[in-house]
């Protein structure tokens, strides 16, 4: 499904590469809609995980350039060679159907209020400019970053990608208010911005 996305994806598919049959698909999934679903309520469940390090120091200038500089890391390690998982199946399913785009918009929803809350931390501390708004500052990094993994996908280079984390930390750097070292956490594992 990452490949091929949803309809390029059978359940024959599926069962082929996973080796198992329909009366097994069957038994765990009423259709190819409860797969997805289940396929998105792992990666939302994997997300605090898989980003917990990373996630637990937005709230300080160099954690957030270390999550973007992971972004970019990750890209050049070939996770994002198709795109984000999570970006792509909004592409296809979002009006598909209410609850997967819902379940898609959670997702979305968990890094937005990760962010949120980093640099409404920084705010609070008077490390960022009093007229930041936090919340729409983590939408439009969202917004952004899911557009260059597009557009990154769609051009096979990182340019797209590398350019768009270049001006968010510009505006970050303008943002500041004094200057803050830089903290680079452990890394654990893959996937920064999409499960």
């Amino acid at each position: 499904m990452y490949k091929n996305g949803v309809n390029g994806t059978s359940v024959d598919d599926v069962l082929n590469a996973s080796g198992t049959g329909k009366s097994q698909f069957y038994h765990y999934f009423t259709s190819k809609d409860a797969l997805v679903k289940e396929l998105i309520s792992y990666h939302l469940a994997a997300l605090p995980a898989a980003q917990e390090a990373l996630l637990a120091n937005l709230g300080t200038l160099g954690g957030l350039e270390a999550w973007l500089d992971q972004i970019l890391a990750d890209y050049d390690l070939g996770v994002y060679a198709e795109g984000c998982p999570i970006g792509n199946l909004a592409s296809e399913m979002s009006g598909h159907s209410e609850e997967l785009r819902v379940n898609l918009q959670a997702t979305f929803g968990y890094w937005e209020s990760c962010l949120t809350h980093g640099l409404t931390q920084l705010k609070v501390n008077g490390s960022l400019r009093a007229d930041v708004i936090p919340a729409e500052l983590a939408t439009f990094w969202v917004a952004a970053i899911e557009g260059a993994l597009l557009l990154a996908k769609t051009e096979r280079s990182s340019g797209p990608l590398t350019s768009t984390i270049r001006q968010i930390k510009g505006f970050l750097r303008a943002s500041a208010v004094g200057g803050s070292a830089k903290v680079r956490p452990k890394r654990h594992g893959l996937l920064t911005f999409c499960p």
